[in-house]
């Protein structure tokens, strides 16, 4: 019994020490905090959608704090850029720009913001009614009367916002963490000797004094200065090329506000390493090694230019056309250039901050194709004659910068008579060159290196959207055709010329020059089928008479040169495309003529099956369900499929909305037709928003199927949807993010991002009984 007595008291004594050296062991940012703040709050702060401008993606977002002005509104006049490791560099200079602490404790609270609001949702855990981050009215709390008033009439608006509680571990570390007078991050950034290697082996392009290479470097980083640039793929590292102060030690970034502005001192292209977390909305990336590095070369250097080269003027009223700013660069150069990485540079237009937001997305359809000018046919690349003889007419309105007044807004009009003018002189020329119709080997067939780019796929989510390699779903609506000039003017009215910071008037422009691009885009294709047809076919994408009197359409007066064995031209057409690039059918949503649809099975026992219900329920008018959930938190769905074996598969449920026109930038809802809404149902993940997290078990997918195919409005049915879409209240929600979250990852490590879940279904749904 006397050994016994020591014997506990050495245990206690044990443990004893080893709570209290766990109580006051160091909380590491990077090991502890960071992970929380990526998998709980990232998801809704991180870019410029992001509530009260709060940015938990880095450490620096975290201590800049938030700020009360929201960056997507209407407003008169453009507001000073807040860009995060731009625009200002430390905390003291954010609070010189009125952004002010959350994690910081207030004297008159004795607590910060951000942990009185994790406080709020732990004593309050439910989520009741609808939380819609982007649109709801957020506060934006800055003391401790604000915080007061707001958790008085929004008890259950805690963080994080809409969404289950964090667990009482994650909670009590980021409070605990959050609690010490003095944050600091462990964080620490290597960067790969091959990364080193290759950054100074670029840098050095990008700076030669060689006038050549000058001229060459602003071009590209014009095009890349939103890239996420990777120079190995079995790194994490990220970087973005600036222009900086220094040519050699720790970037010193100058801010401007377009990547054309001019900077009056001497400065250096460098590479930066990204420090946030990589988010999928903003993730382009751009991949740069020795043979990208040798393809400059080729494109650039090499070749004999059109004018001597000299450095273009810093001049917005001509940097913003760069037919015109690089116009001594040959045309096939430039235009090989962005060939070369066509899914990137549609994907800037995609996700650069101009497309956020129903306003600036309803200028385009749910679905369609983009098709590409090959280069030997395009005549502004053939003909060095041809943007010479029309460069006023491919003008952009970006050129009045980011505060247009009012007599530059209202002149968008003569966009509209320049347009007409271009088309004109664009048949003349077309015509003289192509006497019997544009060749049909004048579509591109994409990079031989790089295969199945001819043909991208572009899904609009209602106020996001995204793009796809390959011909996804049945054959769209519309298709466009971009040539070299229509795909410049796109990239510096959407992308390089485009200010979120901006006046209203400034985005109004581009939005409504952005009707001219997608018609000329059309126009382009409707060249390939017969002249008598072409009329028709516009028309059918814009009814209404105030949608015919907003466009107009010039066709040239030459027959097409293919030979069409059938009356169905568009199809045949596609078909015709399809098999001349290469490019495969979507095996679940393109619909064949002898296509004869099955019957919902009881019970599935293979993966051919369960595609072959899914292309059924493409097909219009067969899905109840689409009908019943039309609002802007219904339009994509990720899906989980548990099969028996252990496995899962993967789909994501787009859908389609019926638009009778997008001509218009009010009334959407007017211009919707919900029976002729279609799904479309993709292997793997479509988009960075997801609406709604499916999980279906194998032996469950008849009465799933059943439920799109006739879903019905009654409770029964929304019980029994509640059963495999997960609710925004669903306790188990954030185990179901993480699942989808790393899965992702698995599939494609390279351009894995997280998803941002502002745009969640919005209603909170705890008990339907």
């Amino acid at each position: 019994m006397k050994l016994q007595i020591p014997f506990f008291l050495l245990i206690f004594l044990f443990f004893t020490k080893t709570i209290f050296a766990n109580e006051n062991a160091q909380i590491s940012y990077i090991k502890d905090i960071k992970p929380i703040l990526d998998n709980r709050c990232v998801t809704c702060h991180s870019c410029y959608n992001s509530p009260c401008q709060l940015k938990l993606s880095s450490f620096e977002g975290l201590k800049r704090g938030a700020n009360k002005e929201s960056i997507y509104e209407n407003r008169l006049k453009a507001i000073t850029p807040s860009r995060l490791f731009v625009d200002a560099l430390n905390e003291k200079q954010w609070r010189e720009k009125n952004f002010y602490s959350v994690s910081d404790t207030l004297e008159d609270l004795q607590s910060s913001i951000m942990i009185e609001l994790l406080k709020q949702k732990q004593n309050n855990p439910l989520n009741k009614g609808t939380y819609s981050p982007e649109t709801d009215e957020l506060s934006c709390i800055q003391n401790k009367n604000e915080l007061n008033d707001y958790l008085e009439e929004k008890p259950y608006h805690g963080m994080p916002y809409g969404f289950p509680v964090i667990s009482q571990k994650e909670h009590n570390l980021l409070t605990s963490w959050l609690k010490q007078k003095d944050l600091n991050s462990d964080e620490e950034f290597e960067i790969l000797k091959n990364e080193k290697d290759m950054i100074e082996r670029f840098e050095n392009f990008f700076n030669n004094s060689n006038i050549k290479n000058q001229v060459s470097a602003r071009y590209i980083y014009e095009h890349l200065f939103l890239a996420h640039i990777s120079f190995d793929k079995n790194s994490n590292n990220f970087f973005e090329l600036v222009r900086a102060k220094n040519k050699t030690g720790p970037v010193q970034i100058i801010a401007t506000r377009f990547p054309y502005d001019k900077i009056e001192d001497d400065f250096y292209y460098r590479f930066r390493l990204i420090k946030s977390t990589i988010v999928h909305k903003t993730h382009m990336v751009y991949e740069m090694n020795d043979e990208k590095l040798k393809r400059y070369n080729e494109l650039f250097i090499k070749p004999k230019w059109i004018e001597k080269p000299y450095m273009p003027p810093y001049d917005s009223r001509i940097s913003t056309n760069a037919l015109k700013t690089f116009k001594q660069i040959p045309s096939i150069s430039r235009y090989q250039f962005l060939l070369d990485d066509i899914h990137y540079v549609i994907m800037t237009y995609i996700r650069g901050p101009v497309c956020k937001g129903q306003i600036a997305l309803n200028v385009i359809n749910d679905h369609f194709w983009v098709m590409f000018m090959d280069p030997k046919y395009d005549l502004a690349v053939k003909n060095k004659y041809y943007l010479d003889a029309n460069l006023h007419n491919l003008s952009i309105p970006n050129k009045y910068g980011d505060n247009p007044n009012l007599i530059e807004t209202f002149s968008v009009v003569e966009n509209y008579e320049q347009a007409v003018e271009y088309y004109k002189s664009k048949n003349a020329i077309y015509n003289a060159y192509y006497k019997n119709g544009i060749p049909f080997e004048a579509i591109w067939k994409g990079n031989q290196k790089e295969q199945n780019d001819a043909i991208l796929t572009i899904y609009r989510h209602f106020d996001s959207a995204s793009v796809h390699k390959g011909a996804l779903g049945d054959i769209p609506r519309t298709l466009w055709l971009i040539d070299f000039p229509l795909l410049e003017r796109l990239y510096y009215s959407l992308v390089a010329g485009f200010d979120v910071f901006g006046s209203t008037q400034h985005q109004f422009l581009v939005r409504k020059h952005m009707d001219r691009l997608r018609i000329e885009g059309e126009t382009n294709f409707l060249e390939f089928l017969p002249k008598e047809s072409r009329k028709e076919y516009f028309n059918s994408w814009y009814k209404g008479w105030i949608a015919r009197y907003f466009t107009y359409y010039v066709p040239s007066k030459n027959q097409t040169s293919i030979n069409y064995e059938t009356t169905n031209y568009k199809k045949e057409f596609v078909n015709k495309v399809l098999k001349y690039t290469n490019t495969e059918l979507d095996k679940i949503n393109y619909i064949k003529e002898d296509y004869r649809p099955s019957n919902i099975l009881e019970n599935y026992e293979n993966i051919d099956q369960i595609n072959e219900t899914l292309k059924m329920l493409t097909l219009p008018n067969n899905s109840k369900l689409i009908q019943n959930y039309t609002n802007d938190k219904s339009n994509l769905a990720y899906i989980k499929i548990e099969l028996n074996d252990g496995n899962s598969l993967i789909y994501s449920m787009v859908i389609n909305r019926w638009h009778d026109n997008v001509a218009l930038m009010f009334d959407e809802e007017g211009r919707l037709d919900a029976k002729k809404d279609r799904i479309n149902f993709i292997k793997g993940f479509i988009g960075s928003y997801p609406n709604i997290f499916v999980v279906v078990k194998q032996n469950e997918l008849s009465d799933f199927f059943n439920l799109i195919y006739d879903y019905q409005d009654t409770k029964e049915h929304k019980k029994r949807l509640l059963k495999y879409a997960i609710n925004r209240a669903n306790p188990k929600f954030w185990d179901v993010y993480d699942w989808f979250t790393n899965e992702f990852k698995k599939q494609d490590k390279l351009k894995f991002g997280l998803f941002d879940l502002n745009r969640y279904y919005d209603k909170a749904i705890n008990d339907l009984d």
